[in-house]
């Protein structure tokens, strides 16, 4: 159903043609009036009418202004003028705007419905045309994708003239800018132990779905292989993609679909594409051999264990840098040790991207744990910073990102440092410890143990026993209080643990200390 609007500054007029107008016959849904320019904009704007009948005189703005302005939004508008005035510029200046029809006032109704069925039958064939090639363009692509697929199946299975095949794939994906091709099958659980039309279903619904992840982004080529089963040929380019990560992608969105997680079988990288059946080859040896313990991604041995040494390098740097969030420069240089395996086992540029958020993420997250509060977004930004980038510069971005967030507090450990020594200064005769200074700080006990050490390069309760050994030498030195009354001074509620300390510290006990001190200062006033 079709939409009008009406636009005349004089009521009588755009009421008088609304009401006269058969539109329901026309089949027209529905019919709005405008008294003003601006009115019959917001309108268009709104409501998308496809026809647009319009004076011309009008005030603010006139007719022949107003769909100047209307094209420019809707430049597929039917517009019919109304003029009181028999003007040739008028006329001019509507042919100049491509207006569909141009009537005098008063206008006969009769003509004015004709032109506006004429407009809807224009309407109407724009409308089959579309719908025509659209279908021609869907009956044309999946004719293409059938042809391909059977010229594909004689590339793998080495049949026929492959030369027509290259040059045709060579000038349709431009395979020059890549320089390898990698084979993966894969296999719905149930289509390993049977064939039946249930799963055969199943199978030809995955493909559909490979070919709009797979195909659709030019990242490679779905089809079905002699024997049923679904193969995916992956374009390699410059930079290597991992094929493994696409695969266990691709089998996720699958096992969200049908609720059962495909079996992917990856073959060897091969350079050309007449070289494909080797890949092919490769993956159905992995299949036939290993096809009772089929894990879910199954490659060849070597690249197997190459991931697996990474992913035990990966998660020990990842333990060694959450775990160590109070030094900046030891997180900075195990974080250059990550980009170095990163480069030396050659990840891809996704696999990288991914890793580096993965680890800013629990770095961020022990961070805040440990040091509290930190800038709002961060993770955010970074994540948008690492969309597009390469392997180096996710790396690069992401080593900034800790530097930054672990910098910024760099400037404030030795105030909190400071600050820890005021506080054991003002509470040595009470109970400290590690966790209640760290409390005071609003800072976790490991990450202020942590600073401490690293600042004073003692730890914090060496650092308070000293401090209380020092203040018991004065007091021992200056006062005849009792050995068990400085001991409650210096914060130890047992006398026999403060000798024990004092001892450990002096190589005296706290009376033959004093005995000697004031030994000496008898001496000295002689």
């Amino acid at each position: 159903m079709y939409r009008v609007l009406i636009v005349d500054d004089e009521k009588m007029i755009r009421m008088g043609i609304r009401k006269v107008i058969q539109w329901e016959k026309l089949g027209v849904e529905q019919v709005f009036t405008a008294a003003s320019a601006r009115e019959a904009l917001q309108i268009l704007e709104e409501q998308g009418p496809q026809i647009m009948i319009t004076d011309i005189q009008m005030s603010e703005m006139s007719g022949l202004e107003l769909i100047e302005e209307a094209r420019k939004r809707q430049p597929e508008l039917r517009v019919l003028v109304l003029t009181g005035y028999d003007s040739f510029e008028y006329a001019r200046q509507s042919l100049r705007l491509k207006v569909q029809d141009f009537f005098l006032k008063p206008v006969d109704e009769t003509d004015l419905s004709d032109a506006i069925e004429g407009q809807i039958r224009f309407l109407e064939h724009k409308k089959a045309e579309a719908k025509s090639s659209l279908l021609v363009q869907r009956t044309r692509g999946l004719t293409e994708q059938i042809r391909l697929e059977a010229q594909m199946r004689d590339l793998v299975h080495r049949r026929g003239d492959s030369r027509q095949l290259l040059e045709r794939m060579h000038d349709y994906y431009g395979l020059d800018r890549f320089y390898g091709f990698q084979v993966v099958l894969i296999i719905p659980p149930l289509c390993m132990a049977n064939q039946s039309s249930e799963n055969n279903f199943q199978e030809m619904s995955m493909k559909n779905i490979c070919i709009s992840i797979v195909d659709a982004q030019a990242e490679g080529v779905t089809f079905i292989d002699d024997d049923g089963a679904l193969v995916a040929v992956y374009f390699l380019g410059e930079e290597e993609e991992s094929v493994p990560e696409k695969s266990r992608e691709l089998a996720d969105i699958l096992q969200d679909e049908f609720d059962c997680k495909p079996k992917m079988v990856i073959g060897s990288v091969v350079e050309c594409l007449d070289n494909l059946y080797i890949s092919y080859h490769d993956a159905r040896h992995l299949l036939d051999t290993e096809k009772e313990g089929l894990q879910d991604i199954v490659q060849l041995l070597g690249e197997q264990n190459k991931n697996n040494i990474f992913q035990d390098i990966y998660t020990e740097l990842k333990g060694m840098m959450c775990s160590n969030i109070g030094n900046t420069e030891y997180v900075l240089k195990a974080f250059r040790t990550f980009t170095k395996a990163a480069e030396s086992y050659n990840l891809s540029r996704q696999t990288v991207r991914r890793l580096c958020f993965e680890l800013a993420s629990s770095i961020y997250f022990s961070y805040l744990g440990e040091a509290g509060e930190t800038e709002a977004g961060k993770l955010d930004a970074l994540s948008k910073s690492l969309r597009s980038a390469s392997r180096e510069e996710a790396c690069a971005v992401t080593e900034m990102f800790l530097s930054q967030m672990l910098g910024s507090q760099e400037e404030n450990v030795h105030d909190i440092v400071a600050k820890a020594k005021y506080y054991i200064a003002e509470h040595l005769t009470e109970e400290l410890t590690v966790s209640n200074i760290a409390v005071s700080l609003y800072i976790t006990p490991n990450y202020f143990s942590r600073l401490f050490k690293r600042v004073t390069k003692e730890g914090c309760n060496e650092y308070i026993v000293r401090k209380r050994i020092e203040k018991a030498k004065s007091l021992l030195d200056t006062t005849s209080l009792k050995i068990g009354e400085i001991a409650m001074m210096v914060g130890y509620r047992d006398t026999n643990y403060f000798s024990l300390a004092f001892k450990k510290h002096t190589g005296k006990s706290p009376t033959k200390y004093r005995e000697e001190i004031q030994g000496v200062s008898e001496t000295l006033s002689l």
